[in-house]
């Protein structure tokens, strides 16, 4: 009898599944998968999430001479995306924040434009049981601001995405008054100055356009090689510096952009704030100069992607990971061998070659050798080196150490008691089988599998999480000092990474993730 498919919420698959401690995602599965995005930007095995901010005047939906024409950037919809979904948080009734709810409020007028649902398209198959839309929408700031000339905003996992439309409205438009401008920013914690500053941070990048906007920026500014019409706020709408409160003190260039100097005084929304006390922070921010300015940016957006509701708690920050195994995985190569496989990826700042060794907690040594692709970072150059080791030599060993010339040797544990079979483990269309080895002699009663499915969910692109069961069957046959078990069921089609965990009474014995497919450009 096939199992019946479960269909749960994100929030509940969080809440009720025990944490997965799978082997061979260092160190869990996601702050590997988060950390991957976060650091292997362009290049060899790149994640391909920062292809829609390269450069940072591309947009997320558009490529070639669209794109260049358009006016739209990626960037800067980012930001919005992330203050729309911040900015109706009560921090006093710790309800809100980044939760990625945003998805289900696209209807409302305060909600107006594309970049929300082209945002979430984009990174919708990212989206998988560890890596939820809510921080991709946290992790799409802190990328826009580094990769496009700002400074890196420490990134904290751990939000949880919201099963509905947050009940809470109320994000400044251009014809919010004043008054009530302040009284969403304070109900969302930020006092008047800090929200003038979050408002100079956040349009440093980007336009304001007639598609969109009209009672901001009338007809005339559209032609063929501006399709939509945009006023950039300031004269670098892909860079982001301190141009746009040089520009608004100065009275220079586009003058801080088209909410300050609009035709329509009634959508001057950040002229009314700038000046609401008596231009102060803005003239702070200006004497301040490039550096003062960036290290407040990343002060008050890392505040603000940090604002989540009361019953979620972040993670600690991701590090880049100067030295990561990637891909690790137990396997069955020809003649029925059990083999180790996978790549060490090394990241450095000065970008030199690497001498690299990994070495077994039973003594097994070797030298591994470098690939000739590699990979570019705001945090360095990386590269990878590939090693594939027989069981026999290794079977023994509970750990496995790095070392690279120049770096601290690293240690990671393994285990081979219960094992997913990666090339015996496949996802076709709405079908899951998986194979699992267990150690002769490991206790290989109650063996289950559970599948994880991102699958689309009405009223928002953000995926929710479909569960299904695996019931296992013994086969004859196998690696040597092994017994091979299947399994196979229907799920929900899957909008990105399908993940399977080796489940015995509850508690998680290896993880893996499947057919992500590749997401980006």
């Amino acid at each position: 009898m096939r199992p019946k498919s479960l269909n749960l919420q994100l929030l509940f698959v969080q809440l009720c599944m025990p944490v997965a401690t799978a082997m061979f995602y260092y160190p869990n599965p996601q702050v590997s998968q988060l950390e991957h995005i976060l650091v292997d930007n362009w290049g060899a095995y790149a994640s391909n999430f920062s292809s829609a901010i390269t450069p940072c005047t591309r947009y997320v939906t558009e490529i070639g001479e669209a794109a260049d024409n358009s006016g739209r950037t990626t960037s800067a919809q980012w930001l919005r995306v992330v203050f729309h979904d911040f900015v109706t948080a009560d921090v006093g009734a710790g309800t809100g924040g980044v939760d990625a709810s945003i998805g289900f409020e696209t209807f409302r007028e305060e909600n107006k434009g594309s970049a929300f649902n082209d945002s979430f398209t984009f990174w919708r198959p990212f989206v998988n049981e560890f890596v939820p839309m809510a921080d991709l929408v946290a992790l799409g700031t802190v990328m826009s601001v580094n990769l496009c000339g700002g400074k890196y905003i420490p990134f904290r996992p751990g939000r949880v995405d919201a099963l509905g439309a947050d009940p809470t409205t109320g994000v400044p438009e251009p014809g919010t008054s004043l008054e009530e401008t302040l009284e969403e920013f304070e109900r969302a914690g930020l006092n008047q100055t800090e929200a003038i500053v979050l408002t100079a941070c956040g349009h440093t990048l980007g336009s304001v356009h007639h598609s969109g906007f009209p009672e901001v920026s009338d007809n005339s500014t559209v032609s063929e090689n501006n399709t939509n019409g945009g006023i950039n706020f300031d004269s670098t709408r892909g860079m982001f510096d301190s141009r746009v409160v040089q520009e608004y003190i100065d009275g220079s260039g586009n003058r801080g952009g088209s909410l300050v100097t609009s035709f329509n005084e009634t959508s001057r929304s950040d002229l009314r704030l700038y000046e609401s006390d008596s231009n102060a922070t803005m003239k702070t921010l200006y004497t301040q100069g490039e550096d003062g300015f960036l290290d407040m940016c990343v002060d008050l957006l890392g505040r603000m992607i940090d604002t989540v509701p009361a019953h979620v708690t972040l993670q600690d920050a991701i590090q880049p990971m100067s030295i990561k195994p990637i891909n690790v995985t137990w396997d069955i190569a020809e003649n029925s061998r059990l083999v180790l496989s996978g790549k060490v990826r090394i990241l450095d700042q000065a970008g030199q070659d690497k001498t690299v060794t990994i070495t077994f907690s039973n003594g097994y040594k070797e030298a591994l050798t470098i690939e000739n692709a590699t990979g570019t970072s705001v945090f360095g150059e990386t590269q990878f080196a590939p090693f594939m080791i027989d069981h026999s030599r290794i079977g023994a060993s509970s750990s496995f150490s790095i070392g690279a010339g120049g770096l601290a040797a690293e240690t990671f544990d393994i285990q081979d008691s219960y094992l997913i079979i990666p090339s015996l483990s496949t996802v076709n269309g709405t079908s899951v089988k998986m194979t699992i080895a267990a150690k002769k002699g490991a206790n290989d009663s109650g063996l289950s599998a559970r599948i994880t499915v991102p699958t689309a969910q009405p009223l928002t692109l953000g995926p929710k999480s479909s569960l299904a069961e695996i019931k296992l069957q013994r086969l004859s046959g196998g690696p040597s000092g092994f017994v091979l078990w299947q399994g196979d069921t229907d799920i929900e089609q899957p909008t990105g990474a399908v993940s399977i965990r080796l489940m015995r009474d509850g508690e998680t014995l290896d993880t893996l993730l499947l057919d992500g497919g590749v997401a980006g450009w």
